[in-house]
C-alpha cells in the first residue's frame, strides 16, 4: 500500500517520484494519491484523498473558488486535501482534525507547502527542534499549535486553510461550525454524520477489516459497517489484555455477524519489544507498540483497501473538565458548581479546592497567567501543585529531568506561548487541542500501518462528523456520571448494553511489562538520545524514573517516559525521514 501526500508552491522542487497535478501551477502529489481535478476559465480545483463527492458537485465548487468561499470546499464527506487556484491566489486545506495535515515554509526560492513536514525540512536543510520536543514532554503539546517539530517549518493548524497571495500566506479559519446546538438539537445530526462516514468508507470495497477493542467507538464502527459489507474484526488478546474488553468485543462481533479474530498476545507484544518497521512522521506512542500492532493486525494485512478504526471518538463525543471552566466563563456559575461538586465527589475529592481552581482558570486572561506561572515553575525545576481538574497548563514530573539549560529553554517557550494567544473559551480550546492531537497521531503513524499493509480510516475524525459533534459545545457534551452520552442519543439503534458501558480497559500492564523486560535497551536509548546528548535532559534522572516504572511503583511517570522514548526513537530516524526531500 502506497503512502499519499501533496505538496506545492514556487519554493519547492518536487521530490523524486512526484506527479504534477494537471492544469495546476506548481502542485505535486505522490504516485499512489487519488486526485480528482476540474478546471474552467483559469480556475482550478483539485481534491486528493478520500473525497466522496460527485463530479458535478466538484465542478460546482469552481464557483466557490471564484467567490473565495473557502470553507465550502472543506464540507464534502470524507478525508481529503483541497487545492484551489484562481488568478493570483492559491488556497490549500486539509481536514479539520489534521489527519490530512499541512505545513508551510519560506525557502530561498519562495513559499512552499506540503502535507509532510520533513519534505519542507529537506528543502530548508533544517533538523528537529529539540527544545520544543523537551517542552512537549514536560508541559504538553497544545501550547504551540503553529510550530512543527522541524526548525523553520510552520504548522497549518487543523480547522484552518492556507491562502497564498503574491508569495505570502495567511491562515483562513474554515472550522465553519455555525451556531451552537444544544445536546438535544445536535444528537440527530451527529448520528447522521457518523452513519454516513462509516458507511462511506465501508462501501469502498467488497469487504472491510476493522479494529474491535470492545469499547464504544470501535464497536459502533463495526456494527454500522457490518450493515453494508462483510467485516473482519481484529482484537488484541493475550494474558495482559483487559478481559472485560474481550467479552464486549466478542458480543459485538456476534451481533454484527462479523468474522472475529483475537490475537494471542505474549511477550513479543509488550511495549518496546519490537522495533518499528518504518520511520514515523513524528513521535508517536504507537512506535512502542509495534509488536502489538503487528500481532493483532496480521489478519487485516492486505485484506481490504480500508481498515476502519474508532480513533478520535473520545474527543468528539466527549469533553474534558475544561467544560466546567467554560461554564464559568459564560456566567453559568450555579450549573458549573453543581457539576464540579458531583465530579469531585465521584472521585472522593473535596469540592472546595476544585471549585476554586475552576473559578481561577475562568478569570479573564488567565491562560497567559497560567503559562507564565508554569514558566516560573520550570525555571525552579518543580512541578506545579494543582487539583485533579483541568487547567490551562500542567507541568508534569518530567520537569525534574531538565538540566539548567533545559529549564531555561522550556521556560522561554512557555513564556512565548503566553504572549501569543488571546483569551479563549476553555472548552473550545481544549476540544480543538485534543482533536488536533488525535489527528496528528493518525497522520504521523501512517508509515507504521503502511509497513503492515493496512490502510486505516477514521470516521470519527471526518470533518462532517467533527462539525456535527463540536457544534455542541463542550459543556453540553459532558454529563457528569455518564460516559459518552452523545453516542447513545445520536445512535439510539445501538444496544443499551453497549452504550451503557461505563469503563474501558487500557494497555498500562503491557507498558510496565515492556519497560521491565526491555529496561537495558531503554537505558541505552536514554544515554544515546539527542535530548540528553544535547544537554537538555539529565539521563540519570530519566534512568531513575525508568527503574521506578520497571519495579511497578504506581508513582512512576509512565506517560512522560512513554513520550520520551517515542521522541528518542523518532529522532534516531529523522535523517532517513528527511532524505529525499527537495532542496532549495
Amino acid at each position: 500500500m502506497e503512502d499519499v501526500w501533496v505538496a506545492g508552491g514556487a519554493g519547492l522542487v518536487p521530490v523524486p517520484g512526484a506527479v504534477a497535478v494537471e492544469a495546476s501551477q506548481a502542485v505535486w502529489h505522490g504516485a499512489g494519491t487519488p486526485v480528482r481535478v476540474v478546471a474552467d476559465a483559469g480556475v482550478f480545483l483539485a481534491v486528493a484523498g478520500d473525497c466522496r463527492v460527485s463530479q458535478g458537485e466538484l465542478r460546482a465548487g469552481l464557483e466557490a473558488v471564484r467567490a473565495g468561499r473557502w470553507t465550502d470546499l472543506t464540507r464534502w464527506p470524507g478525508s481529503y486535501w483541497v487545492v484551489a487556484q484562481s488568478a493570483d491566489r492559491t488556497f490549500v486545506a486539509g481536514d479539520l482534525a489534521g489527519v490530512r495535515g499541512l505545513f508551510v515554509a519560506q525557502t530561498s526560492r519562495g513559499l512552499a507547502w506540503a502535507s509532510r513536514a520533513q519534505t519542507l525540512a529537506g528543502a530548508l536543510g533544517t533538523g528537529p527542534d529539540l527544545g520544543l520536543l523537551a517542552a512537549q514532554i514536560v508541559a504538553g503539546d497544545d501550547h504551540w499549535p503553529e510550530r512543527s517539530l522541524f526548525e523553520r517549518v510552520r504548522v497549518v493548524p487543523g480547522g484552518y486553510g492556507l491562502l497564498v497571495t503574491a508569495g505570502a500566506y495567511e491562515l483562513v479559519d474554515v472550522r465553519g461550525l455555525g451556531g451552537e446546538r444544544t445536546f438535544r438539537e445536535g444528537a440527530e445530526p451527529v448520528g447522521a454524520a457518523l452513519w454516513e462516514a462509516i458507511e462511506g468508507y465501508a462501501a469502498a470495497d467488497e469487504q472491510v477489516s476493522a479494529d474491535l477493542s470492545g469499547g464504544l467507538d470501535s464497536s459502533t464502527v463495526v456494527l454500522t459497517a457490518a450493515e453494508r459489507r462483510p467485516v473482519r474484526a481484529v482484537t488484541y488478546g493475550g494474558p495482559l489484555s483487559d478481559q472485560e474488553d474481550l467479552l464486549f468485543a466478542a458480543r459485538v462481533a456476534e451481533l454484527a455477524g462479523a468474522e472475529h479474530i483475537v490475537s494471542e498476545g505474549g511477550p513479543q507484544t509488550w511495549h518496546f519489544s519490537a522495533r518499528p518497521q518504518a520511520a514515523t512522521y513524528g513521535p508517536v506512542l504507537s512506535a512502542a507498540t509495534a509488536g502489538l500492532d503487528a500481532d493483532y493486525l496480521a489478519p487485516a494485512a492486505g485484506f481490504s483497501s480500508v481498515h476502519l478504526t474508532g480513533h478520535g471518538g473520545d474527543v468528539v463525543l466527549e469533553s474534558s473538565s475544561a467544560a466546567f471552566v467554560a461554564l464559568v466563563q459564560r456566567g453559568e456559575h450555579r450549573r458549573a458548581k453543581e457539576q464540579v461538586t458531583a465530579w469531585a465527589r465521584r472521585r472522593n475529592c473535596a469540592p472546595g479546592p476544585v471549585w476554586r481552581a475552576v473559578r481561577e482558570a475562568a478569570r479573564p486572561g488567565w491562560r497567559g497567567v497560567a503559562l507564565d506561572c508554569a514558566a516560573t515553575s520550570v525555571r525552579a525545576g518543580r512541578a506545579a501543585v494543582a487539583p485533579q481538574v483541568w487547567g490551562w497548563c500542567r507541568i508534569g514530573p518530567a520537569v525534574s529531568w531538565l538540566t539548567p539549560r533545559g529549564r531555561a529553554t522550556v521556560a522561554r517557550l512557555l513564556a512565548e506561548s503566553a504572549d501569543a494567544h488571546p483569551a479563549v473559551d476553555a472548552g473550545e480550546w481544549e476540544d480543538w487541542a485534543a482533536l488536533r492531537f488525535n489527528g496528528q497521531t493518525a497522520r504521523d503513524e501512517m508509515p507504521l500501518y503502511t509497513a503492515l499493509r493496512v490502510r486505516p480510516v477514521h470516521p470519527f475524525l471526518d470533518s462532517t462528523v467533527v462539525r456535527a459533534c463540536l457544534s455542541i459545545p463542550a459543556h453540553e457534551r459532558r454529563k457528569t456520571g455518564m460516559y459518552k452520552p452523545l453516542l447513545a442519543a445520536a445512535r439510539p439503534d445501538l444496544p443499551l448494553w453497549l452504550t451503557g458501558r461505563r469503563s474501558k480497559g487500557n494497555f498500562t500492564p503491557l507498558l510496565i511489562a515492556g519497560m521491565r523486560t526491555n529496561r537495558h535497551m531503554l537505558a541505552q536509548m536514554i544515554l544515546s538520545s539527542p535530548l540528553t546528548e544535547s544537554g537538555l535532559i539529565d539521563p540519570g534522572e530519566v534512568t531513575g524514573a525508568l527503574n521506578t516504572a520497571a519495579s511497578g511503583d504506581a508513582r512512576a511517570p509512565l506517560a512522560a517516559l512513554d513520550q520520551f522514548f517515542a521522541a528518542s526513537w523518532w529522532l534516531s530516524d529523522h535523517h532517513a525521514e528527511i532524505t529525499g526531500g527537495a532542496r532549495c
